[in-house]
């Protein structure tokens, strides 16, 4: 199993920053994250606008492009760049082991990042998360911004777990569930990952011959976007009765 460079040579990165939680649940919870596209919008607040599944051999991939949505996060201040969108590429190296490729888009430039977790279980209902991340210094972000990027990023990240945590300990494993397209491929998913669970030898094809999946986010963000314009419009509601 070859684990791929993380920080490219020739560029500049701040210092490592980790945290680590201990999750009281069962480790496999975690993976199914790699399909689940509706949950950026749910949980993350986010309109996923491209989200499409790579597997093969011992690597899941998922990559994804998103922006925020409007009835969560404002910008008031013309100072303070505006995020206007996200983009990820995370790959899962073997069961246990992620590297996140993550890019943050500004009004005024990008910040590029890459995050890590890690896991490993300590009983049948409980597992170790590790987590770390690191922030590309460029031009528009000098190591003073960005070693306060990093810090800041860690707590949002941490956040994000957190919010992920909450379904992991509370959703019912179903095996054979009945899915739709935005779904995803919960099936060839866990086929995957069935590989990690068997002898070399009881490997079989269908876990590690290559599979691609992109799901057609269109009409989610349709709903979505009417979701969030109903949103909007009770808040101004709201304000002019006060």
């Amino acid at each position: 199993m070859t684990i791929p460079q993380m920080c490219p040579e020739g560029t500049e990165w701040t210092d490592w920053v980790w945290k680590s939680i201990v999750i009281d649940t069962n480790c496999r919870e975690i993976i199914d994250n790699v399909v689940d596209m509706a949950h950026f919008f749910y949980v993350h607040y986010s309109f996923p606008t491209y989200f499409k599944n790579i597997f093969e051999g011992h690597v899941a991939i998922q990559e994804y492009e998103g922006v925020g949505r409007e009835d969560i996060t404002e910008w008031t201040d013309p100072d303070v760049p505006k995020l206007v969108g996200h983009g990820s590429i995370a790959a899962y190296h073997g069961p246990s082991f992620m590297i996140d490729d993550l890019v943050y888009h500004y009004d005024k430039y990008d910040v590029e990042s890459v995050l890590i977790n890690c896991h490993y279980p300590i009983s049948p209902n409980q597992f170790v998360l590790m987590y770390g991340i690191s922030v590309k210094k460029t031009e528009q972000i000098p190591a003073e911004i960005a070693d306060q990027l990093v810090d800041a990023m860690i707590g949002y990240i941490g956040v994000g777990f957190e919010q992920d945590i909450e379904i992991w300990k509370n959703k019912t494993r179903i095996d054979n569930p009945l899915l739709t397209n935005e779904d995803g491929p919960v099936y060839q998913l866990r086929r995957w990952y069935e590989q990690f669970y068997v002898d070399v030898a009881d490997v079989k094809p269908e876990m590690v011959d290559r599979f691609e999946f992109e799901l057609d986010t269109t009409r989610p963000v349709e709903v979505w976007k009417q979701e969030v314009a109903d949103n909007l419009a009770r808040r101004d509601a709201a304000k002019l009765s006060v």
